[in-house]
């Protein structure tokens, strides 16, 4: 019972900053990476289909200006998670942007 209580004890004690940033970390850089991915459908409907009806230059050049904004911060603040995701979002926008010009 005692060894039940100290692994109940263990799981639930509070975590120091040093124990819970490079977990948190690694766990927003994987998310940080798939989430540019989510744009990969949009950009086939784009390129496969010629298909830019509903999308707005005006807002994806915005989201573009964003992410270079983004990157330009991480790397003089040498976050690597922030300008590496940062910098997907500037491809995905990029050839969103692209296609919009080549397919309008």
């Amino acid at each position: 019972m005692r060894a039940v209580r100290n692994n109940i004890y263990h799981a639930l004690r509070p975590r120091t900053r040093d124990e819970v940033t490079p977990r948190l970390e690694k766990a927003i850089f994987g998310l940080g990476v798939v989430n540019p991915l989510t744009a990969i459908p949009q950009l086939y409907q784009i390129w496969g289909y010629h298909a830019v009806g509903g999308l707005s230059l005006v807002t994806v050049a915005a989201a573009l200006a964003m992410s270079m904004l983004w990157t330009a911060y991480g790397v003089l603040t040498r976050q690597t998670v922030l300008w590496a995701t940062s910098a997907l979002w500037i491809v995905m926008n990029g050839a969103t942007i692209v296609g919009l010009a080549v397919f309008s």
